[in-house]
């Protein structure tokens, strides 16, 4: 029976007369496996990156970490709930394994870490704040239709249009705010990558 090959190999041999787009190939390969190696870090998985990493040498590994760096900076963004929040503290281990600044990087988590547990808290704040505002209204809304159907009947202010539209303009401008303040961290995030290069 014949050596199985890898999808890589294949496609590599297909493209041996072309250099240029076998590069390319190989490239976006090996980028590929660095963006795989990020969901371990998100899952909290045991793994050791920096001998996941030393598998590969010279520009192979340069392609490897890039992959692995986006998906690292593409998941960053403004949290929706504690867990969320708590993947995102993760990808600190996988950032102390491509970015050699390692004092700084801490201390860029630590701002990163208050904003968006401060993010998080006003995020439940004004969602309060506006289910508060709209609790008569709802509760208007419950009367008319007992009135009319002789049954008790309980809204979700979730399920009100009105609630729903002022709540994602709300939430719009909350998001707004903190989110030239996450892309400077982004930037900083890159301009420490690109520094160790």
């Amino acid at each position: 029976m014949g050596e199985i090959k890898s999808a890589v190999e294949l496609a590599l041999e297909k493209t041996e007369g072309v250099r240029g787009d076998r590069k390319s190939l190989e490239m976006h390969e090996h980028k590929q496996l660095g963006k795989r190696l990020v969901s371990k870090v998100i899952d909290g998985e045991e793994v050791d990156l920096n001998k996941e990493l030393s598998r590969y040498d010279g520009e192979r590994l340069d392609w490897v970490r890039d992959g692995f760096f986006e998906v690292l900076l593409m998941n960053i963004k403004l949290p929706n709930d504690d867990i969320e929040l708590q993947r995102i503290r993760r990808l600190e281990n996988g950032f102390q394994v491509v970015i050699r600044d390692t004092a700084q990087l801490r201390e860029l988590f630590k701002q990163l870490d208050n904003l968006l547990s401060q993010y998080l808290d006003n995020r439940r704040q004004m969602i309060e704040a506006v289910r508060q505002q709209f609790e008569g209204r709802i509760r208007q809304k419950e009367q008319e239709l007992q009135r009319q159907t002789g049954t008790q009947v309980r809204l979700d202010p979730a399920s009100d249009p009105e609630f729903s539209q002022y709540l994602r303009e709300n939430m719009n401008r909350l998001q707004e705010q903190y989110s030239g303040v996450l892309d400077q961290v982004k930037q900083q995030l890159q301009q420490l990558y690109d520094a160790g290069r």
